[in-house]
């Protein structure tokens, strides 16, 4: 399987360095201190995408407490955890739709992504009724246009897509196994891991070699914070042989 080589680290990537500047802390929430985190964190903000992530995180904890939608509660690190690091993946690699954002829970990283890429079709695949209405609640008062596919995603998923993305916990050989059944030739799985994906990947790189290629892995650490984070990107290549 041929890659692309992890870019030498830079700011942001896995690094150990003297002095390090952090990212702004004990910031109250409100929406100013989300555009300071995001843009502290590497990204643009305009007022109009702030403004509806914004809209987003208050719909958020409106509704966390009746439907169970996250395990993080304090402000900051939902900034970071959950909008910075859905977004910052669009600074390292050109996302091609439609996608099926699997295991999306809350919404991630698909809200976030339709907000700041309005023309990036993406569906949100979540089985969890709980999770399910939030995403509609969500998607009806932020006017986003994306897809919601109440159930698992199996191999004969039946919408149309050109990749995968996905946060959740299943491991990449199950979303590998799914994806090379209903992806087109040239179809990709974006991976969003954590630092310690790697016997993992040996395993799909030996079960999938024939179906999928590595173009894309990096390594990095969202600016001016400790959480590192990877992102492992497949493409298909060929159809499995019957």
């Amino acid at each position: 399987m041929g890659y692309s080589k992890k870019r030498k680290a830079s700011k942001g990537r896995y690094e150990k360095t003297g002095r390090k500047k952090t990212i702004s802390k004990g910031l109250p929430p409100s929406k100013a201190s989300m555009e300071k985190l995001l843009k502290e964190g590497g990204l643009k903000v305009t007022p109009a995408k702030l403004t509806k992530l914004w809209r987003f995180h208050q719909l958020l904890r409106k509704y966390d407490k009746e439907l169970d939608l996250t395990r993080l509660k304090n402000f900051q690190t939902m900034v970071i955890k959950h909008y910075l690091d859905s977004l910052y993946i669009r600074k390292l690699v050109k996302l091609q739709g439609p996608l099926v954002d699997i295991g999306t829970g809350a919404g991630f990283p698909g809200i976030p992504l339709m907000i700041f890429t309005p023309s990036l079709e993406i569906i949100l695949a979540e089985k969890r009724k709980k999770r399910v209405q939030f995403l509609e609640i969500a998607c009806k008062e932020l006017e986003l246009g994306g897809q919601i596919y109440p159930h698992s995603v199996h191999k004969d998923f039946p919408i149309p897509v050109q990749g995968v993305i996905t946060r959740a916990v299943e491991s990449m050989e199950e979303t590998l196994e799914k994806a090379e059944a209903f992806l087109p030739v040239g179809g990709r799985v974006y991976f969003m891991k954590g630092p310690h994906y790697h016997k993992e990947l040996e395993r799909c790189k030996s079960l999938f070699q024939n179906q999928f290629e590595i173009c894309c892995l990096e390594e990095y650490t969202l600016p001016h914070t400790d959480h590192r984070r990877s992102l492992i990107v497949f493409q298909k290549k060929k159809d499995k042989t019957l």
